[in-house]
C-alpha cells in the first residue's frame, strides 16, 4: 500500500479508538481537509464526477477525491467553481425561466451577464436579485437597479424575477419562496459566489425581500428592502415576531418617514420604525435603517449607501449561534438544520382565536403574538468554540436534519450532533466527501461546504 495511503488508514483507525476512550479537548478545532493534496488529480476526478449521471458512478469518484483533496477548504471551493460545468452565457442580458418545482410554478426572469465574464472563474460573481414593485416587471425592475449600482452594475451578476402574482403583496408559500428557486436557477446556470447574493426590491419587492429572507436567512449575504416592513402571513402586526431569524443577517432597511395611508394610525413608516427599534435593543445586530425625512413612498433613494451594502456584506452560512421560530414546516429551513417532521399542527392563522387578559384594542396584537409563538415550532442551535459538537433545543418538532459544517469542525475528530439530549455523532471517520460533493452537485453553494449530515429525533 503507498505510504500515504497507509498513513491516512491508520490515522482514521486511531481516530476512532481515541475517540471512544479519550475526554473531549479544549484545543481549538482544526478546519482543514486532511493534508494529502494533488490539485491536478483532484480537478481532472471533479470534472469526471460532475459529468457523470449515475449516482452510483458517483460515489467511487468522490471517495477517490477524499484522497487527493486540496489542503483548505477554500481551495476545495476554488476547485469547484472550476470544473462546475455551465452553459457558455455571454455578456449582457438573458430572458430565462426556472423548472417548475411542487409547489412554485416555473418563474420568467431576466439575467444581466457582466462584461469580461468568466464562467469557471475560481472565486465566482456576486449575485444581487431584485424583485419588482406591484403591477410591474422584471425589465422594470432591471431598469431600477441599473439606476441604483450606475457604474458599479458591471461588477455584479443580476437577477430580476417575474413574481408569479403580479398584484399587491400577498404572504404565501408560492410568493414567499419563488427567489430561492430563482437564485437557485442561477447558480446553475452562472458562475456565482454564493457568500454573495443580496435579495432586494422596492415597495411588494421589498416586502418580498423581508419575507422570503425571514425563512431563509441562511441563503443570503444581506437584504435591502425599500419602501417596505416586514409582512408575512401573521399579519403586519405581527410579523416583528419573526426578526430573531434575521438577526445575525445583514440588513439595510429605506423608508420614508411619512410613508403612510392618510387617515391610518400605522403604515410602512411606523411599522419599519417598529422593527428599527427591536434591533436596536440587540447588541449583536447587523440591521442599518434609513429613513427618508419628509418622504413618502416614492423615495429620493440613496445610491452610495446601497453600493457600500453589496460590496461589503459577506453570508454566514453556518453561525455559532441562532435562534429560529416558524409556523410552517417547508419554512423550517434554518441555516444548517432542517426540521423534517411536526410534532404539533400547523398553526392556521386565520382561526378565529379568542385571546384573553386584553383590556385594550392596541394590546391583541402582542397577546397573539404570545400565543402564536407558544404553538409555533421553534429552533435553538448552538455550535460552540473548540468543543466540535452542535446542540440544538427543538420545540414543536419529532425530526430535525442537520448539515454538518465542513469549514467549522475538527473532521480528525467525532463530531457530536445532539437535540433534546439526544445525540449522534457525525464525521466518525472524518470527512463525508460522497454528502460533500453530492450536495455541491445539487446546489451549486461552492461557499457551503457540508461534510456530513445527520437525523436526529426531536422527541
Amino acid at each position: 500500500m503507498p505510504m500515504r495511503r497507509w498513513i491516512s488508514t491508520w490515522l482514521a483507525v486511531l481516530t476512532v479508538a481515541m475517540a471512544a476512550t479519550a475526554a473531549e479537548t479544549d484545543a481549538p478545532p482544526a478546519t482543514e481537509p486532511p493534508a494529502h493534496a494533488d490539485t491536478d488529480t483532484a480537478r481532472a476526478i471533479l470534472v469526471r464526477f460532475f459529468a457523470e449521471t449515475a449516482e452510483g458512478a458517483r460515489r467511487p469518484l468522490a471517495e477517490q477525491f477524499g484522497t487527493v483533496a486540496p489542503m483548505d477548504w477554500a481551495a476545495v471551493t476554488a476547485l469547484l467553481h472550476e470544473t462546475a460545468p455551465r452553459p457558455d452565457l455571454a455578456p449582457g442580458t438573458h430572458t430565462l425561466e426556472t423548472p417548475a418545482a411542487d409547489t412554485v410554478p416555473a418563474v420568467r426572469y431576466v439575467l444581466r451577464v457582466p462584461d469580461g465574464y468568466d464562467p469557471h472563474a475560481a472565486a465566482g460573481y456576486p449575485l444581487v436579485v431584485a424583485c419588482h414593485w406591484t403591477n410591474s416587471t422584471a425589465e422594470r425592475a432591471m431598469e431600477w437597479i441599473r439606476w441604483v449600482l450606475g457604474s458599479d452594475m458591471n461588477r455584479y451578476l443580476v437577477a430580476c424575477p417575474d413574481a408569479p402574482d403580479p398584484g399587491p403583496y400577498r404572504p404565501g408559500r408560492v410568493t414567499d419562496t419563488y427567489p430561492l428557486e430563482v437564485l437557485a436557477d442561477v447558480r446553475r446556470r452562472a458562475n456565482v459566489n454564493a457568500d454573495r447574493v443580496v435579495l432586494t426590491g422596492y415597495s411588494r419587492g421589498g416586502y418580498q425581500s423581508w419575507a422570503t429572507a425571514l425563512f431563509s436567512p441562511g441563503r443570503w449575504a444581506g437584504i435591502v428592502p425599500v419602501a417596505s416592513c416586514p409582512n408575512t402571513e401573521a399579519g403586519l402586526l405581527c410579523s416583528r415576531m419573526y426578526l430573531e431569524n434575521v438577526l445575525r443577517l445583514p440588513i439595510q432597511a429605506h423608508w420614508g418617514d411619512r410613508d403612510i395611508i392618510a387617515g391610518q394610525t400605522k403604515g410602512i413608516n411606523t411599522l419599519s420604525q417598529k422593527a428599527a427599534d427591536w434591533f436596536a435593543t440587540r447588541a449583536d445586530t447587523r440591521f442599518e435603517g434609513i429613513a427618508y425625512e419628509g418622504q413618502g413612498h416614492d423615495l429620493d433613494l440613496r445610491r452610495e449607501p446601497i453600493r457600500a451594502f453589496l460590496g461589503r456584506v459577506r453570508r454566514d452560512p453556518f453561525p455559532r449561534a441562532f435562534v429560529y421560530l416558524f409556523h410552517r414546516l417547508h419554512q423550517g429551513r434554518a441555516y444548517y438544520v432542517r426540521a423534517t417532521k411536526a410534532g404539533a399542527t400547523e398553526v392556521d392563522f386565520h382561526d378565529r382565536m379568542i385571546v384573553r387578559g386584553v383590556r385594550l384594542p392596541e394590546q391583541v396584537p402582542g397577546a397573539l403574538q404570545r400565543i402564536w409563538k407558544r404553538k409555533g415550532y421553534h429552533l435553538t442551535v448552538r455550535m460552540p468554540e473548540g468543543e466540535n459538537r452542535i446542540l440544538i433545543t427543538a420545540r414543536n418538532l419529532a425530526e430535525v436534519e442537520v448539515d454538518v459544517p465542513a469549514q467549522r469542525l475538527a473532521w480528525t475528530q467525532p463530531v457530536r450532533v445532539t437535540v433534546n439530549r439526544r445525540t449522534r455523532l457525525a464525521g466518525r471517520e472524518g470527512v463525508d466527501w460522497v454528502c460533500l460533493l453530492e450536495e455541491a452537485r445539487r446546489t451549486y453553494d461552492f461557499q457551503r461546504l457540508v461534510a456530513g449530515r445527520v437525523t436526529v429525533p426531536a422527541r
